[in-house]
C-alpha cells in the first residue's frame, strides 16, 4: 500500500503564509457550499481542515486512502466527524447520500481519475455539487509532486468532468502567477521548482528546513485543526472564472465545481 503520509499536510508541519492560506480558502469555499448540506470530504487527509467545515455542514464524513492519515485525523475531531478508509475510486457509500463532495488536491494521485468523478457522480443527490482543486501544469514554475500520477490541464479537467455526466461545470483560477512573477518571489518561485524536481524537500532535517525558509519564506507549524477564525469572508472573491476550452497558464491552482444530475442516471 503506497504511504501518502509521506506527501500529507499533517498537524506540526511548517507551512508559508501561502500553504497556509490556500488550506483556508478550500475549506473556507467548502464551508460556503456546504452549509445545512450533506458533506464528504473525499481525500480529508489528516483533518487540519475540517475545522471549517464541521459546524457548517448538517453531516460531515470524511475519508482518505491513509489509514495514518485518518488516524491524525481522528485524533484532531475527536470523535466528531464519521471517517472512513476507503478508495476514493470506490467509495463505501449509498447513491445519493451526499449533497457536496469535496476532492482537494488529491486528483492527481489516482490511477484512475474518471473512475473516482463517476463515483462522485453516484454519490451526489440531485443539484448536488462536487469541489475540486489541483494544481496546475500549466503555469510556468509547476512541478509535480511526489506519488503523483498525471496533473489535469484546465481543459482536460472539464472534459473528464462532463465525460462523468456532470450536468454542468464551472472553471476557476487561484494564486495568479503575476503574484509571484518579480522580485524576491520569483527567485523563490524557481528555488521552490527546482528543489521540488529532486527530490530535496521531501526529507525533513536541518538543512530542508533551511531550504524550505529560503524558497517559501516564514514558516509557522499547522494547527490540527483550522480554527474558525481562519475563514475567509469572501472565498469567491478569490477566485477568477476560467474558460474551460483554453488553457491557463495564469494561475497556480484550478478549482473546479461540477453539478449532479442527480440520481435518475442510475435508475
Amino acid at each position: 500500500m503506497t504511504d501518502f503520509l509521506t506527501i500529507t499536510e499533517t498537524p506540526g508541519a511548517l507551512l508559508n503564509a501561502e500553504q497556509m492560506g490556500r488550506m483556508a480558502l478550500r475549506y473556507s469555499l467548502a464551508a460556503d457550499l456546504g452549509a445545512g448540506r450533506r458533506v464528504l470530504d473525499a481525500s480529508c487527509g489528516a483533518g487540519s481542515g475540517l475545522g471549517l467545515l464541521v459546524d457548517a455542514a448538517q453531516t460531515l464524513v470524511g475519508s482518505d486512502y491513509s489509514t495514518a492519515a485518518l488516524t491524525l485525523a481522528q485524533q484532531a475531531s475527536a470523535g466528531r466527524i464519521a471517517l472512513a478508509a476507503a478508495d476514493a475510486q470506490h467509495l463505501p457509500y449509498a447513491a445519493g447520500a451526499f449533497d457536496l463532495i469535496l476532492s482537494f488536491e488529491a486528483i492527481y494521485y489516482l490511477p484512475r481519475p474518471t473512475a473516482f468523478l463517476r463515483e462522485c457522480c453516484r454519490l451526489l443527490a440531485d443539484g448536488g455539487h462536487l469541489l475540486l482543486s489541483t494544481s496546475n501544469p500549466d503555469w510556468p514554475y509547476f512541478a509535480p509532486g511526489a506519488l503523483s500520477v498525471h496533473y489535469p490541464a484546465a481543459p482536460e479537467l472539464a472534459q473528464w468532468l462532463h465525460d462523468a455526466d456532470f450536468a454542468s461545470v464551472q472553471l476557476f483560477g487561484s494564486l495568479p502567477v503575476d503574484a509571484a512573477a518579480s522580485g524576491l518571489s520569483a527567485v523563490r518561485a524557481r528555488a521552490r521548482q527546482r528543489l521540488l524536481r529532486i527530490g530535496l524537500l521531501r526529507r525533513d532535517n536541518r538543512l530542508t528546513r533551511a531550504l524550505k525558509r529560503l524558497s517559501y519564506g516564514a514558516l509557522t507549524p499547522l494547527p490540527a485543526m483550522l480554527p474558525a477564525t481562519a475563514a475567509l469572508p469572501s472565498p469567491w472573491a478569490e477566485l477568477t472564472p476560467l474558460a474551460a476550452e483554453q488553457p491557463d497558464r495564469r494561475h497556480r491552482v484550478i478549482f473546479a465545481v461540477g453539478e449532479s444530475r442527480g440520481l435518475e442516471r442510475f435508475l
